[in-house]
């Protein structure tokens, strides 16, 4: 072959498209470039030589990929930088005196095709589907049939593919499946780059606080959760799994905000809680084990305030789950946190990558080495018991599972990740400001937080006037009243709209006139009056409080529930050997060891009693 290139046609192959680099093989791209420079390197009037050794393309491949340059395809147009791809062929190499094998070597398919062209032709024309291993393909057979048939006519019959067992029908199958694979690779290469616009980040760039995902994971865990009763024991629940529900920053992938649900799937209000925490100021937690500890440089991005405001992202990416379809919790993410809401389908976690990861990492970082936690069986795996550690014997306490989670993601918000140059999340962050960029904080932070978790009930006023009950409302084991009430006996058995306004303290009850105005706030009376706390926490505190020897008022020398269930757990947790201290300090946790270790159960000799009360 020539290697000489006259203008003509150094110009004609200029003006030829040069292949798209997605659609090389990834092995072969950057062979593909140094060829591509090679020639171009030709064009510009560079020798074979010195082509060759400045990009490092071998030189008969540089005269072949000039040569091919030049030839037009079977449609009459110019190969040109097409000549460059790796493994392609542009003109079927004849043998000068083809004839019919008599035994099977390499390639022998193609000198039977070549000796006889009426078969070639035959072959290449075929559009059918090809058999596989379960399924037929009658076009095929048809087409077998027919190779067969001509090469008996024409004497070859004691001949290479009929001298064989399946008379070359796997080789011919084989064929078949390359020259359609080489005419693929033909017209990818012919089509020209054309950009891509699946996902946001190939329109825009994503910074910290553009783009935010929220998603919830189910971890499988075999363990039990302790419940601390009015005498001092522990109760306990068996549970399967717990919820992680969290949001992470795609521009950074620092997490804001997250929320642990343990013996029941979580629901619209965890949801709106866990936004509600991400738009509030971090402030650590008072640890309940003394041994545990947070990172010296444990960070979360709402840490930083403007003008005592949290930064907020520009667009929330949710999936569109049935726990939080409720049009409450879509108009309240939309109406208090602003910005722009994206759903995305339910399910389909490649639309959230980045949370995907995270909770790929913080459960075989974490989850996983809790006591009972293992890897569930898969269509290739087995189960796998990846905690040397007895659910039963090391009891979940969900104040200090907390305190766990708590430490490990502050910790995580200030790890470098290998994937990102290497930067922790808080460093992309501060590197973001620095710059001068623009941050949104919204005003009306605090007014926001507590509308987005809104908790909205109807209640009826109870009470006798005759029995001298003044006016009060029964909810969520507590009871509300107000001095604002009392003497109104006409109020007694009408219905209300109520809402808890505050999710950080149920303690106020809000009443509402059906034309929306104000009508009055109530408030918790003993004992849920003394400590603010959440909902979630009172009905922990009721269901701490729900023993047969708490109804000996006489026992109890502290009056608030909240704050002796508080106490209890504290308490309880000084005697339970926790894991936690290893694993928030960053320790990577040992492989479990075949031999079956001796541990003394903390908690053996206290009496343990089932219940059949859901967790909240």
């Amino acid at each position: 072959m020539s290697s000489r290139v006259t203008i003509e046609d150094s110009n004609a192959i200029r003006a030829t498209a040069k292949p798209d680099e997605a659609s090389v093989r990834p092995e072969d791209r950057e062979a593909f470039r140094a060829r591509v420079a090679a020639l171009d390197s030709c064009l510009d009037g560079a020798t074979v030589q010195d082509a060759s050794k400045r990009w490092g393309v071998p030189r008969n491949t540089v005269s072949r990929m000039i040569a091919n340059a030049c030839l037009l395809d079977e449609a009459h147009a110019r190969i040109g930088y097409r000549a460059c791809v790796p493994h392609m062929r542009f003109n079927q190499s004849e043998r000068k005196a083809a004839i019919v094998p008599a035994s099977p070597h390499a390639f022998a398919i193609d000198a039977v095709l070549s000796a006889v062209p009426e078969l070639r032709k035959l072959v290449e024309s075929f559009r059918g589907t090809l058999p596989t291993k379960t399924k037929r393909s009658p076009g095929f057979d048809r087409l077998h049939r027919q190779v067969t048939k001509v090469l008996g006519h024409q004497g070859y019959g004691t001949m290479y593919p009929l001298n064989t067992g399946d008379q070359g029908r796997r080789r011919l199958i084989q064929y078949i499946k390359r020259l359609r694979g080489a005419r693929q690779a033909e017209m990818t290469a012919n089509l020209a780059e054309d950009p891509s616009a699946t996902r946001i980040e190939h329109l825009l760039t994503i910074r910290p606080f553009d783009r935010v995902e929220y998603d919830e994971h189910v971890i499988d865990i075999d363990a039990w959760v302790a419940m601390p009763m009015a005498d001092g024991s522990l109760r306990f629940e068996k549970i399967s799994q717990i919820w992680l529900l969290a949001i992470i920053d795609v521009g950074s992938g620092a997490v804001l905000g997250w929320r642990v649900v343990t013996g029941r799937k979580y629901d619209r209000h965890d949801v709106l809680a866990l936004f509600a925490e991400a738009m509030a100021p971090w402030v650590p937690r008072e640890l309940s084990q003394s041994e545990m500890q947070y990172s010296p440089n444990a960070w979360m991005p709402s840490a930083y305030l403007t003008d005592n405001t949290v930064m907020r992202s520009t667009m929330v990416a949710m999936d569109n789950d049935s726990s939080h379809l409720a049009k409450q919790s879509v108009d309240n993410v939309m109406d208090h946190h602003m910005g722009i809401l994206h759903f995305g389908r339910s399910g389909m976690g490649e639309g959230r990558p980045h949370i995907e990861a995270f909770f790929k990492r913080i459960e075989d970082g974490l989850f996983r080495y809790v006591a009972g936690g293992y890897s569930p069986a898969t269509d290739i795996n087995e189960k796998q018991i990846t905690s040397t550690l007895e659910g039963k014997d090391y009891p979940v306490l969900l104040e200090v599972f907390e305190d766990l989670v708590d430490t490990y993601v502050t910790a995580y918000n200030v790890t470098s990740r290998s994937t990102r140059e290497p930067r922790s999340p808080k460093r992309l962050i501060d590197e973001h400001l620095a710059s001068g960029a623009w941050v949104w904080h919204a005003p009306g932070a605090a007014r926001n937080i507590r509308q987005m978790t809104v908790f909205r009930k109807r209640v009826t006023i109870r009470g006798s006037q005759g029995k001298g009950i003044p006016p009060v409302v029964y909810l969520n084991h507590a009871r509300y009243r107000s001095p604002k009430l009392f003497g109104q006996w006409d109020l007694i058995g009408k219905t209300f709209d109520a809402t808890y306004e505050d999710w950080q303290d149920v303690r106020l009850l809000t009443l509402w006139w059906k034309d929306g105005k104000r009508m009055v706030t109530l408030h918790a009376m003993p004992p849920y009056s003394e400590c603010a706390h959440t909902l979630s926490v009172r009905l922990r505190a009721a269901r701490w409080a729900k023993h047969p020897e708490a109804k000996d008022q006489e026992s109890f020398d502290v009056m608030d529930n909240v704050r002796a269930y508080h106490d209890a757990v504290r308490k309880a947790a000084t005697g339970i050997k926790d894991p936690g201290a290893r694993l928030a300090a960053g320790e990577v946790p040992n492989a479990p060891q075949t031999r079956k270790l001796e541990i003394e159960a903390p908690l053996k000799g206290v009496r343990q009693g089932l219940t059949t009360m859901r967790l909240r």
